[in-house]
């Protein structure tokens, strides 16, 4: 399971050109004061420009995903810093 670490940079398990750096991993939210992770694209899309905020539950940033062949990945994976 990767950790999300502020500053770090991480890869979706969906495709390998969805990259983020991790901008806050230790942010609450205001209602329920749970764990989030604020994260930046470093790609760009029709939809999105890159440099869009991304903001999920720490929880599901650090979970594991099952792919349609059955096999258990992160759902975000560390990679190198630049």
């Amino acid at each position: 399971m990767s950790k999300a670490i502020t500053g770090h940079r991480y890869r979706h398990y969906k495709k390998e050109t969805m990259v983020y750096t991790v901008v806050e991993a230790n942010a609450l939210d205001c209602e329920d004061v749970k764990p989030l992770v604020i994260y930046r694209s470093e790609y760009e899309t029709p939809d999105h420009p890159k440099g869009t905020i991304w903001v999920r539950a720490k929880s599901d940033f650090e979970s594991k995903v099952i792919l349609p062949d059955g096999t258990v990945a992160d759902r975000f994976t560390e990679i190198d810093l630049l």
